[in-house]
């Protein structure tokens, strides 16, 4: 309790040295008095008296210097004069300290802007109680790469013979949205369907009411919802009296018993609705659609629930071979990667390059400060003559870098605040994260720990160099030339090299970045997006191929559509399901080989309204209704027919045990590129016919907005309980679909062009410094017959074969980074040589622009005025 007594005291007292010092002084001077007094009395003399007063005192100064260390921190005094000296020779120089400061709060900023955003994204816990021991569960398909969802006796299976978990659930997204009616009007709400437990395993607990009991969730329950907090908002006025309300979801009515937190999502776009699982499990329905997670028990790792998971299921897959083939396997992940496995490679590839920016920053004030160091030669020398060490003056000249980083790192966070807002603002909302801090502690303590680095890189160099010099020999030579540690350009030329190099490797990555996304963005997605407007409509009630038939109807027949039609799946938002045919003819093939195909119901008029291209045959019409005839993908045909026309081949869907359905190839359309500009065409098979949830295209010879109110006022006067959603351009889910690779791109090319035009202006400050401290050897050239010509040749080759170096290096390094870049890669491989080759053209083209301005002003030095300086 002393001990902090006594730092808060020292603390307090460095506020009030000028009220201290002056009572410090009155004391003293009454103890003087009094000693003296004292020693009149005892007879000495005046003038002894006093001599012998200030003996015992011990001196007056020293004794004021032993007290100022006892009432403060001394070491915290000298760092706040060293401080403010700093702050008077930054004001000195006020061009060298807005430069600095800018160029450092553009690094720090760049790098807090891309670690805030992935610690939203892949280091914040999740809005979960037990985060960090939740694990999916999956299967996982070798061959395909890629993870599936599990059938229900899958999950049951799990549930009873796994020995690492405390509990396991699941959820279905079969049905991920409802019709919401009721008096408020009808809505579009997102939902899931979660067996009892699932809140459990979370460790999410509702914020009003209760979670489903075991009861609600199996065959003949009470059918039962829970709703999302912004749903209770924004519907029901956040009433507690929502709880025992019946709500109408589908035309089916559901009592609400709970209400989740505000805080709590489970997907990037919240859920609205969740209701049991119910049947889906207990009732024994076959199909993969069960999505498990589990939370693990005390003391289990990953590695061990994996391999308990392995053994658990290997039996499991070899009773059911037809269902889990040698390529398959149980897979246990962490929850993290649900939401952040797709975007790790892109933030942690924009991290690197912010650091490389930060990195490249720092060399150049290296470079600046290393150079004012040099120009303050004399200062430094005068200073170390009068009794202070080498250590004292690296401490002052890292006071200086201190003020500089403080200053950086603040308007750092400045630009990384409004740079995270403006990240977030440019991502679809299904690409957010989970949870959001912002600037939270976590950041702060990467702003702290960053500007201690840069204070490290920038201001040691200088600061050893600066002073590590022949006291002796300096003031022999009257303080008349610089210094050989300082005036040697190893220093300066090793920072530029450097600089130069990092340059070459973020530009070319950003380079290859750009490029990919030119190609991606070239990519024919096998429809035309312009003008065309899409919707959302689930129709839950009877007669929706009617219903369907009049909306389209009033729809064509407006003055400003071109066409329209409906699809079940719409490109780039929904993948839809996969279906396994036989081509008639051919003998069946056993499951691990089956042939899979996308299957489509499309309306009359789709395949115009998309501007999908009809290769073969012909589109469906009116008289197909009710046939069993199908239009199929160019991949399709050339995939089951190779070589062959298609048209009036049969194929059956779905006849493993059931009697085989079979259908005629009456056309031929282009390949869409469903899942993306990346994804390879799927073979897809269209037929005529409408299911409950369709999404209307439809093609407008204007803006596409524009018809909004018009297809709103349609389908209310067909039915006012009918609720649409999402609606919106498809030129708007196109630019969705790249919209993190576009943002990816655009930041790496900011990072890129901040990175050479700061290696830019140090190769360029090295050649002017460098000019500016041989004017007497380059008028002596002159006055000895070197022409402009000659002087103007000299610099630039020695100027650009710095930079000639750091370019050798960095491609060097480029060629083995940017290797790391090839998940984020379309069309183009990580070592593209046309690449290559633009950026070192680029560099070589930049570096001699900047080397030959201080150049030309070199072939300006007056050799008469040289010589007589020296």
């Amino acid at each position: 309790m002393n001990t902090l007594r006594s730092i808060v005291l020292r603390l307090r007292n460095l506020f009030r040295k000028n009220q201290l010092d002056r009572e410090l002084q009155d004391e003293l001077a009454t103890h003087l008095e009094l000693h003296i007094a004292d020693n009149l009395r005892s007879g000495m003399t005046p003038e002894e008296a006093r001599r012998q007063a200030l003996l015992k005192l011990g001196g007056l100064e020293q004794t004021k210097e032993s007290v100022r260390d006892q009432r403060t921190f001394p070491f915290l005094e000298t760092f706040f004069q060293d401080a403010r000296f700093a702050l008077r020779m930054l004001r000195k120089n006020p061009a060298f300290t807005a430069i600095a400061i800018l160029t450092l709060a553009l690094g720090i900023g760049a790098t807090t802007t891309i670690f805030t955003v992935a610690n939203d994204f892949l280091l914040r816990s999740l809005p979960f109680s037990n985060a960090d021991r939740i694990v999916m569960v999956k299967r996982y398909d070798s061959k395909l790469a890629q993870s599936g969802w599990a059938d229900p006796p899958t999950f049951k299976y799990w549930q009873a013979q796994n020995h690492v978990f405390k509990e396991m659930a699941a959820w279905s997204e079969i049905t991920n949205q409802f019709n919401l009616t009721g008096p408020e009007g009808p809505e579009r709400v997102s939902a899931k369907q979660v067996s009892s437990n699932f809140f459990q395993v979370l460790g999410v607990n509702p914020i009003l009411g209760r979670t489903f009991s075991d009861a609600e969730d199996r065959p003949g329950g009470n059918p039962v919802a829970i709703i999302g907090h912004s749903l209770w908002i924004t519907r029901f006025g956040g009433n507690a009296g929502i709880l025992g309300k019946t709500i109408t979801l589908d035309g089916k009515d559901y009592s609400v018993i709970g209400v989740l937190p505000a805080a709590f999502r489970f997907s990037t776009t919240p859920e609205d609705v969740w209701t049991p699982l119910a049947a889906l499990v207990d009732g024994g329905e076959g199909g993969f659609y069960l999505n498990v997670i589990a939370s693990l028990r005390p003391g289990v790792t990953l590695s061990q629930a994996q391999a308990d998971m392995d053994v658990v299921t290997r039996p499991w897959a070899a009773h059911f071979p037809d269902f889990w083939s040698s390529d398959q396997r149980v897979a246990v992940e962490s929850l993290r990667d649900r939401y952040s496995l797709d975007l790790r490679p892109a933030l942690l590839t924009l991290f690197v390059a912010a650091s490389l920016v930060l990195l490249i920053a720092c060399l150049n004030l290296a470079n600046l400060l290393l150079v004012l160091a040099t120009s303050r030669y004399k200062e430094i020398a005068v200073r170390r003559a009068l009794g202070a060490g080498r250590a004292r003056m690296i401490r002052q000249m890292l006071s200086e870098s201190s003020v500089l980083a403080l200053l950086g790192g603040f308007g750092g966070l400045l630009i990384a605040f409004a740079s995270v807002r403006a990240f977030y603002a440019a991502l679809p909302p299904s690409w957010q994260p989970i949870s959001r801090g912002g600037m939270d502690g976590a950041v702060f303590a990467f702003v702290l720990v960053t500007m201690l680095l840069t204070l490290f890189l920038i201001g040691m160099v200088p600061a050893w160099s600066a002073t590590g010099f022949d006291l002796t020999k300096a003031l022999k030579e009257g303080l008349q030339s610089p210094l050989a540690s300082m005036d040697s350009p190893s220093f300066r030329a090793v920072l530029v090299i450097g600089e130069v190099a990092l340059a070459a490797m973020l530009l070319t990555g950003a380079a290859l970045v750009i490029k990919s996304f030119v190609r991606l963005s070239a990519v024919n997605l096998g429809f035309n997006s312009e003008n065309v407007l899409t919707l959302n409509v689930a129709r839950t009630k009877a007669g929706a191929d009617t219903f369907y038939k009049d909306v389209l109807e009033r729809l064509s027949a407006l003055p400003t559509v071109n066409a329209v039609g409906a699809i079940n799946f719409r490109p780039l938002v929904g993948s839809g399901w996969s279906q396994d045919i036989i081509i008639e003819g051919r003998p069946p093939l056993p499951r691990g080989d089956l042939i899979w195909a996308a299957h489509r119901d499309v309306s009359l008029g789709y395949f115009r309204a998309m501007s999908i291209p009809l290769l073969l045959g012909r589109s469906f019409d009116a008289t197909d209704q009710d046939k069993s005839v199908a239009v199929i993908s160019d991949s399709m045909a050339k995939s089951d027919w190779p070589g062959e026309n298609p048209i009036g081949k049969r194929f059956g869907v779905n006849c493993a045990g059931t009697p085989c359905h079979w259908n005629s190839v009456v056309g031929v359309v282009g390949d869409v590129r469903e899942l993306g500009a990346t994804a390879d065409p799927s073979n897809a098979m269209y037929f005529l016919g409408t299911m409950s949830e369709m999404t209307l295209v439809v093609r407008s010879a204007g803006a596409p907005t524009n018809l909004i109110a018009d297809v709103r006022g349609i389908i209310a006067s067909l039915d006012p309980n009918q609720p649409i959603a999402d609606i919106r351009s498809m030129e708007s889910i196109v630019s969705e679909s790249v919209a993190p690779r576009r943002l990816t791109m655009l930041i790496a090319s900011l990072f890129a062009a901040l990175a050479l035009l700061l290696a830019i202006i140090g190769l360029y400050g090295v050649i002017s410094y460098s000019v500016a401290q041989r004017s007497h050897e380059l008028g002596v050239r002159l006055a000895l017959g070197a022409t402009k010509e000659d002087i103007l040749h000299l610099i630039v080759t020695q100027g650009f074969g710095l930079a000639f170096v750091g370019i050798i290096l960095g491609m060097s390094g480029a060629l083995a980074l940017t290797r790391v870049l090839a998940r984020l890669l379309f069309g183009i491989t990580p070592t593209d040589p046309l690449t290559f080759g633009a950026v070192t053209l680029l560099l070589v083209g930049v570096s001699l622009f900047a080397c030959y301005i201080p150049a030309r002003r070199a072939t300006h030095v007056d050799p008469i005025q040289a010589l007589r300086y020296e």
